[in-house]
């Protein structure tokens, strides 16, 4: 007598009794590579385009602005150890890195990148010896042109300018842009 597994057929893939996962999507669909399921290549290749698009425009933008050296940094937040021993006291030399790298001027000021005059205090700590003063100096000229054409919000440079995060180098500029 023949046994009844062998002589069973076997399922195809078109099989209406699988049972369901998702409306629509049998349990073998599910997890099989179908052409039902071709859709969801495209959406992968537009997820990846995304994220590629995303990484290009991040190392570009430093590029393009003459800051390149500020995509090295890996924020691995080493050169706040000079804390003690930034002349300026600015306490998170990083947040400078990662504003001159994406070019936000509110996060460079807010973190004290007017007042910094370059001492060089905080290079002997970065582990990548990424030359810091001439990125924050590269950003300080940025932020002072960004000021002078009005770019930089109104209560950006008033809260600045109230919690003394402004350096007397770039002073001049901050208040008549405020005039």
């Amino acid at each position: 007598m023949a046994d009844p597994e062998s002589t069973r057929k076997p399922k195809k893939r078109e099989d209406p009794d699988q049972p369901y996962v998702l409306p629509g999507i049998h349990r073998f669909q599910f997890f099989t590579n179908l052409k039902d399921r071709g859709w969801t290549m495209n959406l992968d290749r537009a997820a990846l385009f995304g994220v590629v698009a995303a990484l290009l425009a991040t190392m570009i933008k430093p590029l393009v602005r003459g800051n390149a050296a500020t995509i090295y940094c890996y924020e691995c937040r080493a050169c706040y150890a000079t804390q003690d021993r930034c002349p300026v006291g600015i306490a998170y030399q990083a947040e400078l890195s990662v504003a001159g790298r994406v070019g936000d001027y509110d996060r460079f000021i807010r973190n004290g990148g007017l007042k910094c005059i370059r001492c060089g205090n905080c290079q002997s700590y970065c582990v990548q010896y990424l030359p810091l003063p001439q990125m924050f100096g590269t950003m300080q000229q940025d932020t002072r042109t960004a000021i002078r054409s009005g770019i930089v919000p109104r209560y950006v440079l008033e809260r600045a300018l109230k919690e003394g995060l402004v350096g007397k180098e770039f002073i001049d500029d901050v208040v008549n842009a405020l005039a």
